[in-house]
């Protein structure tokens, strides 16, 4: 199927329904808002999104692509962009976030929501990427407690021929946004406006209309899942205002081509997203009936080719930014390895220094009991002396983000056993970690398989496992307590082991806490400037007897 093919062949859902709404839209809405029918384009209008790009830079030309096709067929295209888009690899890490908005400005956006981790290199680094972006970003919900103002316009309406489409900017409320928003005293300098989220966002969704906006479109980065705390998300936003025609939603990384959710006063919401990474490219379609639909393009499937231009744009800045990688950010008392005195590999099979580096790093960022990362997921040494920022790019050079959750002792107690399964041979799923010891007898038989079905864990037996005497380290105490199976943990690792589609699926039993913290390699720099003071030292010189064997 050609790309062409791809964008023709949708059939209306909904479109009865639809139809209906658009005749009693306006009695949905606030009494304030003027009643009338919004204005039909005369061609459609097309409006191709992205979501939680995370610097996923060889994405951009197949934006461009899919943009290009969709101007062969309608005047009226726009491209947004729905947050995390200037951490979570390596060009933004190294650049702080700046090659990538260089790289937004020559694909050319026409509006641009905020996430949280625009906020990863701080509130002031955050305010120099947006000043430097070409197009207008907007925030509804990001206020200045000090003095009441808005940073960002909440919204930007653009006009296609007659039909005015008004974008409203939403940020997610999560606790994990707020560290960058206060002073060194603690003193809270912004909000994100979690007590009054929905009644702020209906204020501007009202003036909006007020405006003379005939479509508000919601870019929101707040995922579609319930969030503790009473933080905001896309199916609450939806249920509890009016006058939203559609929902492009982000943050939680779900696929979602198409859904429809009641607003307040019952009238049918579009929320779509495009999951994460380019996975997919998301098209918002207002068509000349009025009514709307989405879909996604697979990045994946070839259903879109990368522009030449904008490749060779990517491979230049690409090839800038390795360069730029070469500045010290520390140094090391002692040589970090994943192998051993005669050069064989060990960090598949069994505790490094290096390993327990990194899994300290994402632990005392996080906050989490314990952390794991697999060892295939630690590809190089850190060699005593200065460290380039380099260096922790070779150490774990895929750009996966940080990711917590919980799981039970007894959970803990299968990843830990298939963790272990292959031994004496290497495997990839073998687990560095932190807050945890353990002892392993690879002399017994591996109790525990992955159910290839159903990705759960099996026993295959009976008796004693490989993995006994597990601890988990108090953090209040700083003494190690035995496991209890019965007890949640929360675990920090790589969003890779996580979701569905990472890897072995090794951790698909965590539930995840919908937060992500920043790429590996971020946390790996922030642990050593942070906590470390620039220097690691004698404490990893060598592992630190977390796994023993019998």
């Amino acid at each position: 199927m050609n790309i062409k093919d791809f964008f023709m062949k949708r059939e209306y859902r909904f479109i009865m329904l639809f139809a209906i709404c658009n005749l009693m839209l306006w009695g949905c809405n606030d009494d304030d808002v003027e009643s009338r029918l919004p204005d039909l384009p005369h061609q459609p209008i097309v409006v191709l999104f992205d979501n939680d790009v995370h610097c996923a830079v060889d994405g951009y030309p197949m934006l461009v692509s899919a943009r290009n096709e969709c101007l062969s067929r309608t005047n009226y295209v726009s491209t947004v962009s729905c947050g995390d888009f200037a951490s979570g690899g390596f060009v933004g890490a190294v650049s702080r976030g700046e090659q990538i908005v260089e790289l937004m400005n020559y694909v050319g956006y026409d509006v641009v929501a905020l996430g949280n981790h625009e906020l990863d290199y701080g509130m002031q680094q955050m305010f120099a990427l947006t000043e430097s972006l070409a197009a207008p970003v907007v925030c509804a919900n990001l206020k200045n407690v000090q003095t009441g103002a808005y940073p960002y316009p909440a919204y930007k309406i653009i006009r296609y021929g007659e039909v005015d489409v008004a974008y409203v900017g939403l940020t997610t409320t999560t606790s994990g946004t707020l560290t960058s928003l206060s002073d060194e005293q603690g003193n809270p300098l912004y909000s994100f406006m979690r007590e009054n989220f929905y009644e702020n966002a209906q204020h501007f969704i009202n003036k909006a209309r007020q405006e003379g906006a005939d479509y508000v479109v919601a870019l929101a980065h707040l995922g579609d899942t319930p969030k503790t705390g009473g933080h905001a998300n896309s199916m609450e936003l939806i249920s509890s205002t009016t006058g939203l025609d559609a929902v492009i939603d982000g943050h939680d990384h779900h696929v979602i081509e198409e859904q429809f959710v009641n607003n307040k006063e019952g009238c049918p919401v579009l929320l779509t997203s495009s999951g994460t990474n380019f996975q997919y490219i998301g098209q918002l379609t207002i068509k000349t009936d009025g009514t709307l639909e989405s879909s996604l393009i697979n990045c994946s499937d070839g259903a879109v080719a990368a522009d030449s231009d904008c490749q060779q744009f990517v491979e230049q800045l690409k090839e800038k930014v390795s360069g730029e990688g070469n500045f010290v950010i520390g140094s090391s008392e002692v040589d970090l390895t994943i192998y051993d005195a005669d050069g064989k590999r060990i960090v598949r099979k069994q505790e490094s220094n290096l390993g327990d580096f990194c899994a300290d790093a994402l632990r005392a960022f996080t906050g989490a009991d314990i952390a794991l990362i697999n060892g295939g997921g630690i590809r190089a040494d850190i060699k005593r002396g200065d460290i380039l920022f380099n260096d922790l790019y070779n150490v774990m050079p895929f750009g996966d983000m940080i990711a917590t959750g919980t799981l039970t002792g007894e959970q803990l107690l299968d990843v830990l056993e298939f963790a272990v399964s292959a031994l004496p041979a290497e495997s990839g799923t073998f687990m560095q970690v932190s807050g945890l010891r353990f002892q392993v007898n690879p002399e017994l038989p591996s109790l525990v398989i992955k159910d290839a079905d159903t990705g759960m864990f099996a026993s295959v037996g009976e008796g004693e496992r490989r993995v006994s005497q597990v601890e988990v380290l108090d953090q209040q105490s700083n003494v190690y307590q035995p496991l209890d199976k019965a007890q949640q943990y929360k675990v920090a690792t790589l969003d890779y082991l996580i979701l569905e589609q990472g890897g072995s699926g090794i951790l698909s039993c965590v539930t995840p806490d919908a937060e992500y913290y920043g790429a590996d390699i971020e946390i790996l720099r922030h642990y050593l400037e942070t906590n470390l003071g620039g220097v690691i030292g004698a404490k990893y010189s060598q592992p630190q007897g977390r796994i023993s064997f019998k």
